[in-house]
């Protein structure tokens, strides 16, 4: 993997709230104050925990409540997805970043409904990769100025070999970009690995010396997700979805669902979620 690429490239390092928060170790009263101590951090968290990705049955007032009633783990995700959008607010890149990150958050919220549909327990770890699963598009985006062009080229590869343009153009992909990133910002190993490998879907299911059913479980989850909220149209502008045209019969194998399901699932998500946003 060529590192030239990245070089004089900004990767946002590990904000300091996070150590702060890994130092209280179990503590949730200085949890809830740490988070609190940031006005913008602790708001975006109380909009998300009360958003519908959620379900919650009653409205939670506080960051005290909400660190009390869905765990350390779960709230320090919360956290980490808000950091990582404004640590990048103010670098300049090349691709529409307001798009970029409405379909990041499209992915994440989809991603959380499609594992409570199929009782996966991997909720949470879907929301997450859904947000940093694209993470090293606006870090490539920095420094190459056509990036959004290659993007689109991307895409419109009918073998669907997305990273592979991108590696013929500028020698490097988004998705080890991507666990670049995740790597300084110390996420969960099985995050990294679904972000490195988010392109490489029928060799990671087809490999069974990967003996990890929650790293295959995860990147199709997240494949699937992409589909549902048309990722192919909001970030890569093509006329249909390629990529999932060659995996879909691997993912939808993996997770024990048919074409059918596919439908019903769909359908099940956007009922819950009030449609698919």
């Amino acid at each position: 993997m060529p590192d030239d690429i990245l070089k004089g490239v900004y990767i946002p390092p590990q904000p300091k709230l996070i150590d702060e928060i890994r130092m209280a170790g179990t503590d949730l009263d200085e949890i809830a104050q740490k988070i609190s101590s940031d006005p913008g951090v602790s708001a975006a968290v109380m909009k998300t925990v009360n958003s519908p990705y959620f379900g919650l049955s009653a409205r939670i007032a506080s960051i005290n409540q909400a660190v009390i009633l869905l765990g350390i783990d779960r709230v320090v995700n919360i956290v980490k997805s808000m950091l990582l959008k404004s640590s990048m607010a103010d670098i300049s890149t090349s691709i529409n970043m307001e798009q970029f990150w409405e379909s990041s958050s499209a992915v994440a919220v989809v991603s959380s409904a499609v594992c409570r549909q199929l009782n996966l327990g991997l909720t949470d770890e879907a929301y997450t990769l859904g947000l940093f699963h694209n993470s090293g598009v606006p870090i490539i985006a920095q420094k190459v100025k056509n990036y959004g062009e290659i993007i689109k080229a991307s895409y419109a590869r009918p073998d669907g070999k997305i990273t592979r343009e991108e590696f013929k153009n500028i020698g490097m992909h988004h998705a080890a970009a991507g666990y670049r990133l995740t790597r300084v910002w110390k996420l969960p190993k099985l995050i990294s690995e679904a972000v490195q490998n988010h392109h490489s879907v029928e060799r990671l299911l087809d490999d069974s010396s990967i003996e990890n059913p929650k790293l295959k479980s995860l990147v199709s989850v997240l494949k699937i997700s992409e589909h549902m909220v048309r990722l192919y149209q909001r970030l890569g502008d093509a006329p249909k979805d390629y990529e999932w045209d060659i995996i879909k019969l691997s993912v939808l194998g993996f997770l024990g669902l048919s074409e059918y399901d596919e439908e019903d699932l769909e359908d099940a998500v956007s009922y819950t979620l009030g449609g698919i946003p």
